[in-house]
């Protein structure tokens, strides 16, 4: 086996970021299932909204002429010309003299520039006319139209990813469908002579696959549907076969297992045999540290660690930010923090990414950190990139990495 220099993930990243290429297919989904997705295009208001001008509160739409001398002591006296609720279409105009009783959200009428309080009005001669005790200014309790969005104005940029408020945005704008960039098709492929399903009995030696749910599940709180192959044997030339027939469906296609330096560590084979471009192996950091990545037919080929932690390390160090350029999504990149430590920390010879729990500022630890362990993740937030050979006292800062 050949030896390679191991380098930095950060490294390791930009190598395999410089060939992973944003998918460029689109489709027209509706906008009520677009959350998540990645705009495909520029949007821009076909409308106003409002689309016409309304009344922030329930009151009395007026002409602030008429009860520009209005006081307490001197109350205006306005006929009551009928009653508008949210939904109607006033058509007349109000005349000189005369209210309209309004309702929150409704259309003002033509004549009208304002709307008095109702706590400001009091009614009489059986409600056909009210009596305005406090002045009002034009346009005083008035929501113009476009107030919140001028037709034209930009809504969404091509490439950002659609949140519930653009959603919301778009609903206002009448869009019952939108043009967002195709899912990245990603293959699953969990490789192990020990692996048994769950559900299956458990005979001697053998595991539970849990990196298949493990990668799986990150990938669908992600926004991905990843294809989960059935689970891989240590044979070479049967796992070279399956990914040579499966890959042109694919996007990006990640494996764990057999990465490492043992006698069954058959990837190092698999690209051979296949002839894929490879683009590093190793890592100077751990866990973790035992990636092989390279390029076949133009699809990355991912290649974690088969131990849970490990793979989940290499998950979000290398796959989550290629996923992320490959479906345009720029959230999914490395993102990192200043925390404190809650406890002191002794040096160690290589650099380390922990598991921890980030609450107010200060990274918690678990009890356990093997990376074939993977109960102490749960009620983990971050992984802390601890240096190498640098020791920390409790309150020594360090960068977090948010999952």
């Amino acid at each position: 086996m050949e030896t390679m220099i191991r380098i930095s993930p950060e490294d390791a990243l930009k190598i395999v970021l410089a060939k992973a290429r944003p998918k460029e297919l689109c489709e027209t989904v509706p906008v009520a299932g677009a959350l998540g997705r990645v705009c495909a295009e520029r949007i821009s208001a076909p409308i106003d909204n409002p689309p016409f001008d309304r009344s922030p509160f329930d009151g009395y739409a007026v002409r602030s002429a008429d009860v520009a001398g209005a006081t307490e002591a001197s109350p205006v006296r306005l006929r009551l010309a009928g009653s508008i609720y949210a939904g109607d279409a006033y058509t007349g105009e109000l005349e000189k003299g005369t209210a309209l009783r309004i309702m929150t959200g409704a259309m003002f009428p033509h004549g009208s520039d304002s709307m008095v309080m109702q706590e400001n009005v009091k009614t009489g001669d059986g409600g056909a006319e009210i009596f305005v005790s406090s002045p009002v200014g034009a346009y005083e309790n008035y929501v113009r139209a476009g107030e919140d969005i001028r037709k034209g104005q930009l809504l969404i940029e091509k490439d950002e990813t659609l949140g519930f408020a653009h959603l919301a945005v778009l609903a206002a704008m009448g869009f019952e469908s939108i043009t967002v960039k195709s899912l990245p098709v990603i293959g699953l492929f969990c490789t192990g002579d020990e692996l048994v399903s769950a559900g299956s009995p458990l005979p001697a030696g053998k595991i539970y696959n849990s990196n298949e749910i493990l990668i799986g599940s990150r990938l669908r709180e992600l926004g991905f549907a990843p294809e989960i192959l059935p689970v891989g044997g240590d044979d070479a030339g049967a796992t070279a076969a399956k990914i040579d027939t499966v890959i042109e469906k694919f996007d990006a296609f990640i494996t764990t297992g057999a990465v490492s330096v043992g006698e069954k560590d058959i990837f190092h084979e698999v690209f051979n045999i296949l002839g894929v471009e490879k683009l590093f192996w190793r890592l100077n950091s751990k866990p973790g540290g035992a990636i092989l990545c390279g390029i076949y037919r133009g699809k990355p080929l991912l290649c974690l660690s088969g131990n849970p932690f490990a793979a989940l390390t290499g998950f979000e160090l290398l796959v989550k930010p290629v996923l992320g350029k490959i479906a345009s999504r720029s959230g999914l990149t490395v993102t990192r923090r200043r925390v404190r430590l809650s406890e002191g920390l002794n040096a160690k010879p290589m650099r380390r990414f922990m598991r921890a729990r980030v609450e107010d500022g200060e990274a918690h630890f678990p009890a356990e950190h093997l990376s074939g362990q993977i109960f102490s993740v749960i009620g983990c937030n971050a992984l802390l990139d601890i240096p190498a050979d640098t020791a920390f006292e409790a309150g020594g800062e360090v960068y977090a990495l948010p999952f």
